[in-house]
């Protein structure tokens, strides 16, 4: 295809900052996470905890496992794994929501579990009565009487009370356990039912939850759960009650291979109209600094350039130019709008940001920071931490982890900041 004749829209659908991989023709690399996930769908009754640092590729990992515990083989084929699917092939129900502010606690967790909303699925979806089912059940919950487990009014004496009572009790765990009996007794045929919990990390309270895998995992119900953490246990807390259901996968910051390969998968969506320079492809995945965020971002960014200026070749100095554009500011991201708030109208806080992205270590001890800091102007930095690290407002780049260590809330956001040229 000559480059004139390339839609520009084919160059966005490219590249996926945005959101998680879905296709798995366009997933790249992470074959030991994908071979652990097949390993954990064959065991029955365990729980899966996918954790890692933000920006990794967590979610696109746990969307290709959900394909693959539907039953898609593409990713198996492409990686050689395919002896790792049982002779009867997976074939699981899966249930995949997010979690978002809205989900505070492991009981409105299970709400959104059970009844689902814009963006999430219902469990009622997975059972044979399916929508009415759900229909009639928030039907008795608003209907006039006495409150529910969900502060929910309920209805009174009828047939709709009596057909759905099973589902009206103070025990909340008791009606979610209920209403998973019913998704087994209607999916007999199926290799099980599978829940997998993304963004886990956004419920502040996550007591209780041990209660629920323990109470709740069986032969056909397993768990999942997505996050952020260094550790299972920054993630689930008092997981060490689930104790050997656990199957952990930690997904690591990706090689430079890998990354590279991101760009190559990317040629290929366009059918190889635009190609990147090796020297160019090395520069990014540098840049990237083991983020895949970032190499979709920079990739698209660059084969725009490339396609702006008809090249069929992105070079090196399309990623130069792309570089002084992050330096100076004038890239449209969010990490943008984040460094601004940030630093605002301090000077003072700005130095303090740009030192701490410089530290290499996750976990930054304050002592060494702060002593550059003074050797810099600034009297007293402790002071200026309180604004860098706002969590109330959900507005802090930083999180204290423990006494005099902090850590940035986002490490993708980190290696922008350390990219990013001074405002003052």
């Amino acid at each position: 295809m000559n480059i004139t004749h390339l839609d520009v829209e084919r160059i966005q659908h490219a590249f996926s900052p945005a959101q998680e991989i879905q296709d798995p023709k366009l997933f790249v690399g992470r074959r030991a996470e994908i071979e652990e996930g097949m390993r954990a769908l064959l065991n029955r009754g365990g729980f899966l905890a996918i954790f890692g640092l933000r920006g990794v590729g967590k979610s696109s990992i746990a969307y290709q496992i959900k394909l693959i515990a539907e039953g898609d083989r593409t990713l198996p084929r492409v990686f050689g794994i395919e002896r790792l699917i049982p002779m009867k092939g997976f074939d699981y129900l899966v249930h995949y929501i997010r979690c978002d502010s809205f989900v505070t606690n492991i009981r409105d967790l299970l709400k959104r579990l059970m009844f689902g909303d814009e963006s999430n699925p219902s469990l009622f979806s997975l059972t044979k009565s399916g929508d009415k089912q759900l229909k009639e059940f928030r039907r008795i919950l608003q209907a006039e009487g006495g409150i529910g487990a969900f502060g929910a009014k309920l209805g009174g004496k009828g047939t709709e009370e009596r057909t759905y009572s099973t589902f009206i009790s103070d025990d909340t765990i008791q009606q979610f356990r209920k209403l998973l009996g019913t998704v087994q007794r209607d999916n007999q045929n199926k290799s099980g039912l599978l829940i997998i919990i993304d963004e886990f990390d956004a419920i502040r309270d996550k007591s209780g939850f041990s209660s629920i895998i323990k109470t709740c995992c069986t032969d056909f119900v397993r768990f999942g759960v997505v996050g952020i953490g260094a550790t299972v246990t920054e993630l689930i807390e008092d997981h060490t009650s689930i104790g050997r259901q656990i199957d952990t996968i930690e997904i690591p910051l990706m090689p430079h291979e890998e990354l590279r390969h991101i760009l190559r998968r990317a040629e290929y969506k366009i059918g190889k109209t635009i190609t990147f320079e090796n020297d160019a492809a090395i520069k990014i995945a540098e840049q990237a600094q083991g983020y895949p965020y970032f190499v979709h971002l920079l990739g698209r960014e660059a084969m725009l350039m490339a396609f702006m200026a008809d090249s069929p070749r992105v070079l090196v100095d399309h990623i130069e130019a792309l570089a002084k554009k992050i330096n100076e500011g004038r890239l449209t991201t969010i990490y943008e709008d984040i460094y601004q708030e940030a630093v605002k109208h301090s000077p003072q806080r700005e130095i303090l940001l740009k030192l701490f992205s410089e530290q290499d270590s996750e976990d930054i001890h304050t002592e060494s920071v702060y002593t550059t800091a003074r050797d810099l102007g600034i009297t007293n930095p402790s002071q200026l931490m309180k604004e860098l690290t706002k969590q109330e407002t959900q507005t802090g780049v930083l999180t204290k982890v423990r006494d005099r260590y902090f850590r940035f809330t986002d490490p993708v956001f980190k290696v922008y900041a350390r990219m990013r040229n001074w405002k003052y």
